[in-house]
């Protein structure tokens, strides 16, 4: 469960993680093991593809959320609330789907 801040961590582990990050990085022999590991995987000429195409949407998708934001903020807000039930509604009133242990949905 998250904590108010959209944590999955506590702070403890999150201290802990943070200490291995930094020993990670300010250890030269591990920092170099970890360049030498990240060129390897760069080689590959598909993991680069794959970073190239997860950025592209990324920014793809971050342009659209910027006009979907403005969309949002440039109505009133009784359509933003009229939008919201509208969408809500038939959700909430559908009967709960069955689903299987891999949660695959049961017809």
């Amino acid at each position: 469960m998250k904590d108010a801040g959209g944590r999955h961590h506590t702070s403890e582990a999150r201290a802990k993680i943070a200490a291995s990050n930094r020993a990670r990085w300010t250890d030269p022999a591990k920092r170099a093991e970890v360049s030498v590991a990240t060129k390897a995987r760069m080689a590959d000429p598909a993991v680069r593809q794959r970073i190239k195409d997860g950025m592209r949407n990324a920014a793809q998708q971050a342009g659209e959320l910027q006009a979907l934001t403005a969309a949002w903020q440039a109505v009133s807000s009784a359509t933003r609330r009229r939008f919201l039930s509208d969408l809500i509604l038939p959700i909430s009133s559908a009967p709960a789907l069955a689903r299987d242990t891999d949660g695959e949905v049961v017809t």
